[in-house]
């Protein structure tokens, strides 16, 4: 028996199916190994191979429950509440969970957050900006984690490789030699803040789902290229943009397949200045990379 649906399991593979109707034919042929599976429990159960049988049983509970789970998300197009695993899958591979409710469009999304951004903090003129380098420790890097978490949740980020197909991946990272990040670019969260944390003497910044729940993820090492310290004392300092990057991403592997890894996400910032009054004009002059 398991033989016959082994080889229609692998002659599926000669055609170009659609991949939802190959996933229907699957389910298809794991349930017919299921009822077969129920029959042979039963055999066992009869003829008293109750460790074997009990072995079986538990093989059928298990594959009956992924089989209704894929069918419901295959046939009817939705996805059950009791699926516990496909969420945590999805956040260890760094794919977006789709929950069968209606969902924004990714570039509507992303003009959401950056609109988001921009109604609370403004717009900055590009001549008054400039980028400035971020340091992340220990203790931001959690908050960073988890605030990403939480906006990944509330779809306001999308982990969808920019639209990308696997294709497209293992192009752009053969011209880039940069691993395609999971998170979509231009990931602006809606709430940022610049504080001055005067008892650690440093320019920490803060983001959030808004100005409630902020958490600090980093802090300002160097604004262009002077030193943070100098330039806060000579000017006034506000953050003008923050995009949030890396994340799971993934890099090109063998026959045009895509291997998953993972690093830390990270923050790319810039930074409006305003000369402050009690400081000498044209002594100073922050510098553009």
């Amino acid at each position: 028996m398991f033989s016959f649906l082994d080889m229609i399991n692998s002659s599926l593979s000669y055609f170009n199916l659609d991949v939802k109707l190959k996933s229907r034919i699957y389910i298809i042929i794991a349930f017919l190994g299921d009822i077969y599976l129920v029959y042979v429990t039963f055999r066992l159960f009869m003829n008293h191979v109750w460790l074997r049988a009990l072995l079986y049983c538990l093989a059928v509970i298990g594959l009956t429950y992924f089989i209704y789970l894929n069918f419901v998300f295959y046939f009817l197009e939705k996805t059950s509440r009791f699926d516990f695993i496909s969420p945590r899958v999805a956040k260890i591979t760094g794919q977006k969970f789709e929950d069968g409710k209606a969902k924004t469009p990714l570039d509507a999304q992303q003009r959401l957050a950056a609109e988001l951004a921009n109604r609370s903090n403004g717009l900055f003129a590009n001549a008054d900006t400039i980028p400035a380098a971020v340091a992340i420790d220990e203790h931001e890097q959690h908050n960073l984690q988890r605030v990403v978490d939480q906006l990944l949740m509330e779809g306001v980020f999308v982990n969808g490789y920019d639209g990308l197909s696997e294709k497209e991946i293992v192009e752009q990272y053969q011209a880039t030699e940069k691993p395609v990040t999971a998170l979509n670019s231009q990931s602006v969260p809606p709430y940022f803040e610049l504080v001055h944390d005067e008892l650690q003497h440093r320019l920490e910044i803060y983001i959030g789902m808004n100005q409630m729940e902020r958490r600090p993820v980093g802090h300002i090492t160097k604004i262009g290229l002077t030193d943070v310290h100098t330039a806060h004392d000579k000017y006034q300092l506000y953050l003008a943009t923050v995009v949030v990057t890396g994340g799971p991403n993934k890099i090109a592997g063998r026959s045009g397949s895509t291997i998953l890894t993972e690093e830390d996400y990270g923050l790319q910032v810039q930074v409006a200045y305003k000369q402050r009054n009690n400081a000498p004009k044209c002594q100073f002059k922050l510098e553009k990379k």
